[in-house]
C-alpha cells in the first residue's frame, strides 16, 4: 500500500467514524423543543444568543434535524407533511413528477421505488408523521433522495436562469446536479432551496442565524401566493424546523 493509499484509507476511516457517531447521537428528527433551548449552545456568543431571543418573539419551538448533509430535504419533507394546505395539488405534483424526471434523463426503473415511497406516504397523511420519519433507512431517506431528483429536474428545466447562481466552479447544470444535488449527504445551497420550493409550489421561509447580526435575516423562496408555507431555521451548514408562536 502506498502512502497516498494509506492516507486515503485513514481519512475514510475517520469519516466513517464521524458518520457513525452522528447516527448514534442524533435522531433523524427530534421531538419539538422550546426554541430558547438553543441559548445553551451559544452562552459564549452574544450575537447568536441575542438572535435566538429575537427569534423567540415569532417562534415558540424548534424541531432539530440530523446534521448529515440531508438536513434541508428532511426538514422540507417533515414540515411539508405537517403544513400541507393544498394536499390534493401537492400529491398531484408528486404523482406527475416521475414523467417529468424521465424527460430529463432519469430512468423510471431506477427512481420508481423512491417516487412510490414519497407518494404513498403523502397519500397516507394524516398519520403518525414523527414515528414514520425517524425510522432509519426508510421513508425519510427514500423521500429525501427523491426530492433531490425533483430539485434537479427543476434546475434542468430552466438552466439559463439557475446557472448564474451556482456556487463553486460549475459551468453547466447537469454537472452541478450530478455532483451537488443528486448524491445523499451533499449540503444544500440557496439555489436548491428555490428550485424545490418552485417545483412543489410551496413557500419556504428561512430564518438565517449566522452570528453576523443580533437579528436574524429572513429569506423567502417560492411564490407569495402559495397556500403551503414551510418555516425553517438556517445555521451555518445546517437546517432545522421552526414553529410559530
Amino acid at each position: 500500500m502506498t502512502i497516498e493509499q494509506d492516507t486515503r484509507r485513514q481519512t475514510q476511516s475517520q469519516l466513517d467514524s464521524i458518520e457513525a457517531e452522528i447516527r448514534d447521537t442524533q435522531p433523524l428528527t427530534s421531538h419539538k423543543k422550546n426554541l430558547l433551548e438553543l441559548r445553551k449552545q451559544y452562552e459564549k456568543d452574544s450575537n447568536f444568543d441575542k438572535a435566538v431571543l429575537h427569534l423567540s418573539e415569532s417562534y415558540a419551538s424548534i424541531r432539530t434535524v440530523r446534521g448529515d448533509g440531508n438536513c434541508f430535504y428532511r426538514s422540507f419533507l417533515y414540515s411539508l407533511c405537517e403544513n400541507m394546505k393544498d394536499r390534493e395539488r401537492i400529491i398531484n405534483v408528486v404523482e406527475d413528477s416521475i414523467s417529468h424526471a424521465e424527460k430529463f434523463g432519469y430512468e423510471r426503473f431506477t427512481i420508481e421505488i423512491f417516487w412510490e415511497e414519497l407518494l404513498d406516504f403523502l397519500k397516507s397523511l394524516p398519520c403518525e408523521i414523527h414515528e414514520q420519519l425517524v425510522q432509519e433507512n426508510s421513508i425519510s431517506d427514500y423521500s429525501s433522495w427523491y426530492m433531490r431528483i425533483l430539485t434537479a429536474v427543476q434546475l434542468k428545466s430552466d438552466p439559463e436562469r439557475f446557472l448564474p447562481f451556482l456556487e463553486g466552479e460549475y459551468y453547466d447544470i447537469p454537472t452541478f446536479c450530478q455532483k451537488e444535488v443528486e448524491p445523499m449527504g451533499k449540503e444544500c445551497q440557496m439555489t436548491q432551496v428555490l428550485a424545490l420550493a418552485e417545483y412543489m409550489g410551496v413557500r419556504v421561509e428561512i430564518e438565517y442565524l449566522d452570528g453576523r447580526d443580533v437579528k436574524p435575516t429572513k429569506h423567502s423562496f417560492g411564490s407569495e401566493e402559495a397556500k403551503t408555507t414551510l418555516n425553517l431555521l438556517y445555521r451555518p451548514g445546517h437546517y432545522d424546523i421552526l414553529y410559530k408562536v
